[in-house]
Formats: structure tokens, sequence, C-alpha cells
């Protein structure tokens, strides 16, 4: 008897762990907020002026992959990189105006969020998610960029928050289309020191903002 349930469970394991793991791509725009803000008073004709300079990176597409781990019906854990190269740029006050570009940045993250399925079944299943996360900011600055913003050339890695949600709709046991939007948060990797005391210095919390679309496939 206790041979017959041995073979029935080494028989029936397989279909128990099915789906237990997942693994995702994607890609799509990624959106970076204000890196450093700098304000200077300028000496004008009728007196001075308050000039605010604001670095940032433009909006590019980048690459999302992880892979995923169901702990239960409800639970998951994901281990999630993504990669991306933006140009940097200097704008003023009014973000209409002219941008100067002042060089590149290599951004990688990476995070670990607990994955929590709001519902868990049918065609289109929803979550959310959020867990620690690291970048690591890699910049290549141009000779000729201006040296008020403090621009290095290196990289800095920092800690933070990673946080989103997404939707996935799953057409069959093993693949499914996910959309989701998720935001790493982390201080600036911008320090006081890098800049000439000249001025006030904010550096504000850094956002990477992932907006993707992509595959998953389960086994």
């Amino acid at each position: 008897m206790k041979k017959c349930l041995l073979a029935l469970f080494l028989l029936s394991s397989p279909s128990l762990l099915a789906q237990d793991w997942s693994i995702g791509v994607g890609s799509g725009a990624f959106v970076f907020g204000d890196f450093v803000r700098r304000t200077m008073q300028q000496g004008t004709e009728e007196g001075s002026a308050t000039q605010t300079l604001k670095l940032s990176a433009e909006t590019r597409a980048g690459l999302l992959v992880d892979i995923e781990r169901r702990l239960s019906d409800r639970f998951a854990l994901r281990a999630e990189g993504t990669v991306i190269r933006s140009p940097l740029s200097i704008k003023g006050s009014d973000d209409d105006g002219l941008a100067l570009e002042a060089g590149d940045i290599d951004v990688a993250t990476f995070s670990l969020p607990l994955v929590i399925y709001i519902n868990r079944g049918g065609s289109l299943r929803f979550h959310i998610r959020g867990g620690p996360a690291y970048a690591a900011y890699r910049i290549h600055r141009r000779q000729n960029a201006p040296a008020t913003l403090g621009l290095f050339d290196g990289t800095r890695g920092e800690y933070g928050l990673a946080l989103g949600g997404g939707v996935a709709w799953q057409w069959n046991d093993n693949f499914a289309i996910e959309g989701g939007i998720s935001d790493v948060s982390t201080e600036s990797p911008f320090e006081e020191d890098d800049f000439p005391r000249i001025g006030a210095v904010d550096l504000p919390r850094t956002h990477n903002v992932h907006t993707t679309i992509g595959l998953r496939y389960s086994f």
C-alpha cells in the first residue's frame, strides 16, 4: 500500500509543481524624474532674476526581464531587472524651452518585489507588487557640458523601493501577454559635493517609471 501511495505521489508531483515558475520579458517607455534642480541668482539690467536649471533624462524605450516563483494562488516572489540608455539634458524653469544635451546615462535596476494577485483565475489577471530595489547609474559626461550641474563620469548605486502593478491576459496555460507599470525610487545619484558652491542645490528623490508590455511564459 505504501509503495502504491509513493508511486501515485511521484506521478502526480509534476502536475502539482506545474506553472510554479514563470519568466517575463517586456519593453516600453521609461520615464525619469529630475535628478538635480539648481537655483541661482542672475544679474539683469533691471536688477536680479532667479533661474532654475533641471537635469533629467529623456524618455526612451527600455528592456525588462524577470523570473517569478509562485508561492500560492495569491502570492508570488519576483526578481526583476531593467536596463536603458538615455540622453541627459539640462532644461530651464520653462519645460517648453530649449534643452541642452549634457551626456548620456545608463540605468540598470534590480528589484525583488512580492506579487499579490487580486484575482486568481480568469483570462484577465490583475496584480500589485512591491519590494526592495537597487539602481546603478552610469553617467557619460560630454566634454562641453556646463559645470553648473555637477555631472560626473562613472557609476553610482543607490538602494530604494519598487512599487507597481499590472494585468495579464492568459490565453493558455503557458503563455500570457502582460502589461504593467512600476516606479523604482531611490536617492539621487548626485551629491552636493559635485557642485560649485554657487546658488541652492536640490537633489529630489529619483523616480524610474517603467511602462512595459510583453510576454510571460509559465513552466
